[in-house]
C-alpha cells in the first residue's frame, strides 16, 4: 500500500507532504484544481516520462517520492536484481534543471525498465481509459486469467508462445534469404562447373604469356642470336679474333716498352669475361625451331583465359580463383541454409505443438470458469442498479496460435431483461460500461499482486442512487487492497475512510496546490458544495451529513 507521498516543486506544487491509510481513501476537488497533478506525479514514479517543464522553479530539482509497503511478488523482483528489500519500499524519482532524471528504489538508482517492472506489482490505475479498455484482449484474457489458480499453465503457454514467435520469424528470415539464394543456385552451378572444367591452379599466367612472345618471336629471335654469334666468332672479323689480334701486339710491343703487362692482363680478363656472356647465351638462348603446334595450343590457352576474365569480370588469374571460392561459398550457404530450415522447422513444429496442447489446456481451465464468473459479475451489477442487465462471457477455439492461447473471449450484454446478447462496447452507454468495468474489476481483485488501485473519475457518467451503489462497492474493493479514488461524485466520495480535498492557494502572481486531509466539518462543507454548488445551505449540509451516516 502507499503510505506517503511526497511532492516538491512540481508542476503548481512547491513542497507537499500526504499520509496515507489502508482502506478507501477518497481524493475531490474543483474542475482544474490540480487532481490530476497528484495523478500525474503519482505516473513519475511508476516509470512515465518526465520533462523540465513541469518544474515550478526552472532552477531547482524536483523531488518525488512515495514510501510503500511492499509485498512479496516485489520482494522477489527486487532480489532478483540485487537490491535490497523489506517490509518498506521507497522509490524516488529526481528530475533535475537541465532536463535529465532519475529514479531510485531504496536508494538505489534504477533503469526505467526495472522501475516498470517492479511497480506493476505495487500500483494499478484506473481511469475513464479503463472502459476503453475493457474491449481490448489484454484486459478480457488478463480479467479471465485471474481466477485460474494454475498460474504456472499460463506463463508456460507464454514461454511457448514466445518460442514459436521466435522460430516462425527465425523461418520466415531463412526461408527469404534461402529464395533468394535458390533463385541463382543453378547459375551458380552452371558456373563453378565451368570453371572447375579448367585446371586454374596449374595455369602460370605469367609463364604463359613469356613462353607465347617467344614462340611468336622465335624466328626474330634466331636472327638475333645468329647476328650475335657472328659478331663474336667471324674469323676475320669476330671480337674474339681482333682481342687476340690486339693481345698479340701488345705482347709484341712489350719487348720493346716493358711495362705493359697489366694492360696486357687486363685485356685477358675482358676475352676470358666477354667468352662466358656468349658461352652463357648458347646454353640459356639455343636457336630453336619455329615450333607452329606450341603457338597454336598457347593461343588457344590464352583465348581461354582472357574469356573467362572478361565473364567473370576479373583482371587475373588469382581473381578468377576468388571468383570461384566465392560461387563454392555461395553454394555452401544455400545447402547450410537448407539445413537450418530443416532444423528451424523442427523447433518451431516442437513449440508449435506445445502451445496447441498448452492452449488446449488453458480454453478448458477458462471454459470451466464461465459460470463462476458471470453469476459474480451479474450479482455486482444487480447491486449497482442493473438489474435488467445480464453479463455473459464467450469463450470459443480460433484455430490460431495467438499471445493468450488458441481461444477468444468475448464480453457480451444482455438489457431489458431479454436474452439477445451484443458485445458489451458496442451496447452499453459509459455509465453503464463504467459499472461494468467496475464489477469486473471489483471480483478479480485478490487474482493479481496490486496492493494499491487508483481510480481516476471512473465514476464518470453516473448519479444519484447509483453513485451510491458505485461508492459502496469501491468500499468493498477496499476491503482487500488500498482504493484511493479521485472522484466528483459526493455519494462516492462519502464512503471513503480518508477523504483528501485538492485546493489552489494564490499568493500574488504565484499559485500553489496543496492537498488537505478533511475532519469531519470540512468535509461536510466539501459534500455540501459538491451536492449544491458553491451557494450551500441547510439543506445541502444536511444532505452531506446524510451521506456521511
Amino acid at each position: 500500500m502507499l503510505q506517503q507521498l511526497k511532492i516538491s516543486n512540481y508542476a503548481l506544487i512547491e513542497n507537499l507532504s500526504v499520509d496515507f491509510k489502508k482502506g478507501f481513501t477518497i481524493i475531490t476537488g474543483e474542475t482544474g484544481a490540480g487532481k490530476s497533478v497528484i495523478v500525474g506525479a503519482i505516473n513519475l514514479l511508476l516509470g512515465a516520462r518526465s520533462s523540465v517543464d513541469l518544474l515550478l522553479d526552472k532552477n531547482k530539482k524536483s523531488i518525488i517520492e512515495g514510501l510503500f509497503k511492499s509485498n512479496k511478488k516485489i520482494n522477489e523482483k527486487l532480489q532478483n536484481i540485487d537490491l535490497d528489500f523489506g517490509d518498506d519500499l521507497i522509490i524516488r524519482k529526481e528530475i533535475k534543471a537541465n532536463g535529465s532524471s532519475r529514479s531510485f528504489v531504496n536508494d538505489t538508482p534504477v533503469k526505467v525498465e526495472n522501475l516498470k517492472d517492479i511497480t506493476q506489482y505495487l500500483i494499478e490505475f484506473n481511469g475513464q481509459h479503463l472502459v476503453s479498455k475493457i474491449g481490448k484482449n489484454s484486459f478480457k484474457f488478463d480479467f479471465v486469467n485471474g481466477f485460474i489458480e494454475e498460474k504456472n499453465l499460463i506463463s508456460d503457454y507464454k514461454k511457448s508462445f514466445s518460442n514459436y514467435t521466435l522460430f516462425n520469424d527465425r523461418l520466415s528470415k531463412l526461408v527469404d534469404e534461402s529464395s533468394i539464394l535458390n533463385e541463382k543456385k543453378d547459375f551458380f552451378s552452371f558456373q563453378l562447373e565451368e570453371l572447375t572444367d579448367f585446371p586454374i591452379e596449374q595455369w602460370d599466367e605469367e609463364n604463359i604469356y613469356r613462353e607465347h612472345n617467344l614462340i611468336i618471336n622465335q624466328k626474330h629471335i634466331n636472327q638475333y642470336l645468329e647476328e650475335i654469334s657472328n659478331l663474336f666468332n667471324n674469323n676475320s672479323n669476330g671480337i674474339l679474333n681482333n682481342l687476340n689480334k690486339i693481345d698479340d701486339h701488345l705482347n709484341s710491343l712489350n719487348i720493346h716498352l716493358k711495362d705493359l703487362y697489366p694492360f696486357i692482363e687486363r685485356l685477358k680478363s675482358i676475352r676470358i669475361e666477354i667468352d662466358d656472356i656468349f658461352h652463357d647465351i648458347n646454353k640459356k638462348y639455343s636457336l630453336q625451331s619455329e615450333n607452329p603446334k606450341k603457338l597454336e595450343e598457347l593461343e588457344q590457352l590464352i583465348n581461354k583465359i582472357n574469356f573467362l576474365l572478361k565473364k567473370f569480370n576479373v583482371l587475373d588469374l588469382v581473381g578468377l580463383l576468388k571468383k570461384r571460392d566465392t560461387i563454392v561459398e555461395s553454394l555452401n550457404q544455400i545447402k547450410s541454409l537448407e539445413n537450418q530450415i530443416i532444423e528451424c522447422q523442427k523447433n518451431k513444429l516442437y513449440w508449435e505443438n506445445k502451445c496447441i496442447n498448452l492452449g488446449e489446456e488453458l480454453f478448458k481451465k477458462r471454459r470451466e470458469k464461465i459460470d463462476i464468473i458471470q453469476q459474480q459479475v451479474n450479482k455486482v451489477l444487480k447491486s449497482v442498479s442493473m438489474e435488467h442487465a445480464n453479463f455473459k462471457l464467450k469463450i470459443f477455439k480460433t484455430g490460431k496460435i495467438a499471445f493468450n492461447g488458441i481461444d477468444q473471449i468475448e464480453l457480451l450484454i444482455a438489457v431489458n431483461n431479454k436474452l439477445d446478447y451484443h458485445p458489451i462496447t458496442k451496447f452499453s452507454s459509459g455509465g453503464e460500461l463504467s459499472r461494468i468495468a467496475l464489477a469486473m474489476k471489483s471480483i478479480s481483485v485478490g487474482s493479481k499482486s496490486a496492493s494499491v488501485l487508483i481510480f481516476d473519475e471512473i465514476d464518470s457518467g453516473i448519479s444519484g442512487n447509483v453513485a451510491t451503489k458505485v461508492g459502496l462497492l469501491l468500499k468493498n474493493i477496499s476491503k482487500n487492497v488500498q482504493v484511493i479514488n479521485i472522484t466528483h461524485l459526493p455519494q462516492v466520495a462519502a464512503f471513503g475512510n480518508s477523504h483528501f480535498h485538492v485546493e489552489k492557494n494564490q499568493s500574488g502572481s504565484q499559485i500553489n496546490i496543496n492537498l488537505r486531509l478533511l475532519e469531519k466539518e470540512d468535509r461536510i462543507q466539501v459534500l455540501a458544495n459538491m451536492l449544491g454548488g458553491d451557494k450551500t445551505g441547510n439543506a445541502a449540509r444536511k444532505n452531506a451529513l446524510e451521506l456521511l451516516n
